[in-house]
């Protein structure tokens, strides 16, 4: 009797509780958060630039030791050194392009009487447009770059390729005749000075441009005396006629390749 009393007034021990079978619930989610963070530092581990000379040691030395009689060859995907790159290529920009070509003028300007160049940047319907008189370009009659030009010609190459422009090189004439054995007419002394123009400035991508200029992006244009900018009948007139226009613009799309 004394044992039901106990019973009933509730003094006796409370029943055992059971526990659920298997891990807590708060154990997944630290092992998905474990997970996360080891997929993490594989990632940054795997950014991490390996020391390759010392690796090649160190796998050797490793072959040696366990007596590796076959290698197996296997491919190393290239690696980027660097984020900044110096010389990089945009897609054309007028305003980029002509900011561009009248910081080049402005840095020959500075340059020496020997080594200075008499020049003109402007805007027009044709693009971004470098007019150079011919007395700064060539000997009179000849199609020969003047040597104390290139330093200029550079500048404009490195800053046309880094705006993905396209060259044209307009070569223009005055109106007087001429008739020598090497250039028939003005129509032919412009064509030999246009192309001569396009030459230099592929013979000297080699050395100025990181990858070899592709022809394509240049055009030698003769336009002999069709295309006065001043009358002809002055020799202050005729001198502003005989010069070389170089125009950058942008490069047309090419449908074909979209087809």
């Amino acid at each position: 009797m004394a044992d039901d009393d106990e019973d009933e007034g509730g003094g006796g021990l409370a029943e055992e509780q059971k526990c659920a079978e298997g891990a807590p619930e708060w154990v997944v989610t630290f092992g998905d958060m474990m997970s996360l963070l080891l997929t993490f530092f594989i990632l940054l581990l795997s950014f991490a630039q390996m020391e390759v000379q010392k690796y090649k040691l160190f796998s050797g030395s490793v072959m040696k030791a366990f007596g590796v009689q076959e290698v197996t060859p296997v491919f190393t995907r290239p690696q980027g050194r660097s984020v900044v790159k110096d010389r990089f290529s945009m897609r054309f920009s007028s305003p980029s392009m002509l900011q561009g070509m009248k910081a080049a003028s402005e840095r020959h300007a500075n340059r020496s009487p020997d080594g200075r160049v008499d020049i003109e940047v402007y805007e027009d319907y044709r693009g971004i447009v470098v007019s150079i008189g011919e007395d700064a370009m060539f000997e009179k009659g000849r199609a020969d770059v003047r040597p104390a030009v290139w330093p200029f010609l550079d500048d404009v190459l490195v800053t046309a390729t880094q705006n993905d422009a396209q060259i044209q090189v307009q070569a223009h004439t005055d109106s007087l005749p001429i008739n020598s054995a090497v250039y028939p007419s003005n129509d032919h002394l412009s064509a030999a000075r246009s192309v001569a123009v396009v030459r230099h400035f592929l013979g000297r991508a080699a050395r100025l441009l990181d990858a070899p200029l592709d022809a394509s992006r240049l055009e030698a244009v003769p336009y002999g005396d069709n295309r006065p900018r001043a009358p002809n009948n002055t020799e202050a007139g005729r001198a502003k006629n005989r010069r070389v226009e170089l125009v950058f613009y942008q490069k047309p799309r090419d449908f074909r390749r979209d087809e």
